[in-house]
């Protein structure tokens, strides 16, 4: 069975407090390990934990972070990124509290986000939404599924 989820943060940790869990796609993690150092995989992972501690991290005070269709995404480019631009794209699960990662790219031009990627997002977000990946519990909490193995059904 793979492991199709993992808790990243969980709300009520950390110094400051994290005000939401954070609820990490294997898929995500993958897709950073794809053109991430470690270094820069723990910066990104920063980041996303600078987010975890906003009241609203869709309008977040120290991240830069935009609507795309349903969805959101994280930027982030320069210090231990070198001249790479990163986007993490999210969705927010509020009756779990949560921010579920659901994936990331090298955006490698300074245009709107690929639409393959787009859609590629808005396939994991349904998928997460209808469970696929494994059982949240309304603590945000990851339970295991045997579902959502994506090589039988598209990223």
């Amino acid at each position: 069975m793979s492991k199709d989820l993992k808790n990243g943060v969980r709300r009520g940790d950390g110094e400051p407090e994290d005000r939401w869990n954070v609820i990490i796609l294997d898929l995500a993690f993958q897709d950073g390990m794809r053109f991430l150092s470690e270094a820069q995989y723990q910066h990104v992972a920063e980041q996303v934990r600078e987010l975890a501690r906003e009241i609203d991290p869709t309008h977040p005070i120290t991240q830069r972070v935009a609507a795309i269709e349903d969805f959101f995404e994280l930027k982030e480019k320069g210090g231990p990124l070198g001249k790479i631009n990163v986007r993490v794209f999210f969705v927010v699960d509020k009756p779990r509290v949560a921010i579920v990662i659901l994936g990331a790219i090298f955006k490698q031009n300074d245009g709107p986000t690929p639409f393959g990627d787009k859609k590629r997002m808005q396939r994991r977000k349904r998928k997460y939404l209808g469970g696929e990946y494994g059982e949240v519990t309304r603590t945000g909490n990851v339970s295991r599924s045997e579902t959502g193995d994506e090589k039988n059904g598209g990223s």
